[in-house]
């Protein structure tokens, strides 16, 4: 009986090793994974003071970009353009952004927002970009929208 058990104990302590070595790699790709998660973390924290900077200084990148004026997330205005938004939330987005932009300037009683660049197209044609509703984030006029106004 004796050996039994001292048999069982060997084979735990075996199994026990085993385990303890599935743990240490287990751990030591959780560290790696945390590292990773960091560096993901900064990159993005990075990006986003890029932006914030260029933002500041008055550059208007999101002219310039092949992504829309949200960063690339998909919203009512950028699903008319082959977005993946269901068309109730997409109806439900624009109604949203129409009563925001109109709200804002009936209480304000300011201009929209226009880009450098729209203003440039609505000098080139002749259009006042004052009087020309924005699709863009707020309201924003851009250049697709003193384009749409030109006819």
């Amino acid at each position: 009986m004796a050996k039994k058990s001292d048999k069982a104990l060997q084979d735990l302590a075996k199994e026990l090793k085993k385990l303890r070595k599935e743990n240490e790699k287990l751990a030591k790709a959780v560290g790696t994974m945390r590292e990773d998660q960091a560096d993901y973390h900064r990159r993005v924290l990075a990006l986003i003071d890029e932006r914030l900077a260029a933002s500041d200084s008055g550059e208007d990148e999101t002219e310039d970009r092949s992504h829309d004026e949200n960063g690339g997330f998909v919203t009512a205005e950028s699903a008319e353009v082959g977005g993946d938004v269901p068309d109730a939330s997409a109806d439900a987005q624009r109604a949203h952004g129409e009563d925001q932009r109109e709200d804002q300037r009936e209480d304000h009683g300011e201009e929209p927002e226009v880009t450098e660049a729209a203003k440039r197209r609505a000098k080139e044609l002749g259009v006042d970009p004052t009087g020309v509703e924005g699709t863009g984030s707020g309201g924003r006029v851009l250049v697709k929208d003193v384009e749409a106004a030109a006819g």
